[in-house]
């Protein structure tokens, strides 16, 4: 019995595709497309800090319709944030906040949109989000 070949090397080159499809891609921060996903978290944390602040992301990688950012919160001179006068003031100082940004966006028609973010995590607050949003795993990589 001969199996027809055809059937099986289309079958190997979609998933070939679908597997170089769902493969992380970090854009340039000075792209349009990364300036994009980061003005809607900006915008998060500095709603969250009630206080100006900028982000000097550490990793943005994008898959499909999802993206994931992880940054250091500074100040917009540069310097690492000051939690002080911000709501999380008491918590930083009671050493529950760190100095980092993760945020899980998606892209949709009219833009990127926030799905969630954690501002401080002391923990890998991000290690639920790929099951509980449908996100893919390998976005959520940080150095």
């Amino acid at each position: 019995m001969r199996l027809p070949l055809l059937p099986l090397i289309l079958g190997a080159c979609l998933m070939t595709a679908n597997a170089a499809q769902d493969t992380p891609r970090t854009p340039a921060l000075t792209s349009a497309e990364a300036q994009a996903i980061l003005k809607p978290a900006l915008a998060d944390l500095v709603s969250a800090l009630g206080k100006p602040a900028q982000l000097d992301v550490s990793s943005l990688r994008v898959s499909g319709e999802w993206a994931f950012l992880y940054a250091s919160i500074q100040t917009p001179g540069g310097q690492p944030i000051d939690y002080k006068d911000t709501p999380f003031a008491e918590a930083a100082e009671a050493g529950m906040k760190s100095r980092a940004y993760a945020a899980l966006l998606r892209g949709q028609a009219t833009g990127w949109k926030l799905v969630t973010s954690s501002v401080g995590p002391t923990d890998v607050a991000w290690q639920p989000w790929a099951a509980e949003y449908g996100a893919p795993a390998a976005i959520f990589e940080v150095p």
